[in-house]
């Protein structure tokens, strides 16, 4: 391998590394670190957090999802949540399989088994159920540099 060869990959290899730590590595200037949406039928009122303020692909992070009854106002407790998504784009799911691991009261649900393998447009889908209703909702964001 050619010495100019090789410094062009190694100048490739920390831009992209100095990229990602730029564009994820502060939670005020990422609004995908939190956000809230509206359940497809209304259902439920809902909003992803991640519980980390530094993002880096290929490594597993922790989430929480908030459920509030928006005819209530009130936490939504039991409720059966299912993870998933994937990059529409490329055609493809997620690299990895997260759940709900834990209920943390108030609504709150912690998703574990998160991680994102590549930049690009990503979408998380969950699915609520409770004894009362069955609704989805889906998060959009856009991992870029």
């Amino acid at each position: 391998m050619s010495i100019k060869f090789h410094s062009l990959i190694l100048r490739a290899s920390l831009w992209l590394s100095l990229t990602v730590a730029g564009f994820v590595n502060a939670e005020s200037a990422n609004p995908w670190f939190s956000r809230t949406a509206e359940s497809a039928n209304g259902s439920f009122t809902v909003t992803l957090q991640s519980v980390q303020s530094e993002f880096a692909l290929n490594e597993f992070r922790i989430w929480h999802l908030t459920v509030i009854d928006r005819e209530s106002g009130e936490a939504v407790t039991p409720a059966r949540v299912t993870v998933g998504g994937g990059m529409p784009m490329h055609g493809h799911g997620l690299p990895s399989q997260p759940q709900v691991t834990e209920y943390l009261g108030e609504g709150r649900y912690q998703i574990e088994g998160l991680k994102f393998n590549m930049l690009g447009k990503w979408v998380l889908d969950f699915e609520i159920i409770t004894r009362q209703a069955a609704d989805t909702v889906r998060f959009e964001f856009l991992l870029d540099y």
